[in-house]
């Protein structure tokens, strides 16, 4: 079966494939990872999405400080008199929005100084990519991938299936952290009847995951 394209979505500075007919899609953080596979599951038919990218699932918000938000809130609160808050639900309401009105020392670029003393960092959840997929192209193949760290294998492919479910995917690789690294990357390719095949290396897990899509 011919493949026309393949749009390869991945990190600025990450190893890409050297194709004439893959498209590299070069993207910074999780917002633009989302703007990009938006982008690129409108833009026509998609047959097969392979999600292997590992997304954060916080990122910053506000930085601050002990000193600086402590010295803030005292002002404000000061400003605004013993009558702003009569009640401690309210007084709980009106600090959460002053905590996120001091957002004033994590600078454009998303950069944290080197000279911060007690830094306090807020932060967001991010959006989950693989949720996108079948939303934007239901008729598209879609692969996940679930990475845990020292988890029983019962447990590890538990997981695995959760997410097949949830984001209705028709086949998740399921690995742990400690069965990766000196050639050897065992994985487990779990398929929507809940039956998965057991991989022992990264070529092995490539090329059954390609050979089950093109199938």
């Amino acid at each position: 079966k011919k493949v026309e394209k393949i749009f390869y979505i991945c990190e600025k500075g990450a190893a890409v494939p050297k194709a004439d007919r893959v498209e590299v899609v070069p993207v910074q953080g999780v917002e633009g990872a989302k703007d990009a596979l938006s982008a690129v599951l409108t833009s026509g038919r998609i047959d097969a999405v392979v999600h292997s990218m590992a997304v954060s699932d916080y990122a910053v918000e506000s930085l601050t400080t002990r000193e600086d938000l402590s010295g803030f809130l005292a002002r404000r609160l000061f400003s605004l008199g013993p009558d702003a808050f009569r009640s401690e639900e309210a007084l709980a309401g009106l600090l959460a929005g002053l905590i996120r009105e001091n957002d004033r020392l994590l600078d454009r670029d998303g950069k944290i100084g080197s000279d911060l003393d007690h830094p306090m960092i807020s932060m967001k959840r991010t959006p989950k990519l693989i949720g996108l997929v079948k939303k934007l192209q239901p008729s598209a193949i879609l692969v996940g991938f679930k990475l845990l760290d020292g988890a029983e294998e019962q447990k590890l492919l538990d997981v695995a299936y959760e997410l097949l479910q949830k984001n209705s995917c028709d086949f998740v690789l399921a690995n742990d952290s400690r069965n990766i690294g000196d050639g050897r990357h065992v994985g487990f390719l779990i398929s929507s009847d809940r039956s998965y095949v057991r991989l022992e290396t990264k070529e092995k897990i490539a090329e059954e995951i390609a050979r089950r899509v093109l199938d």
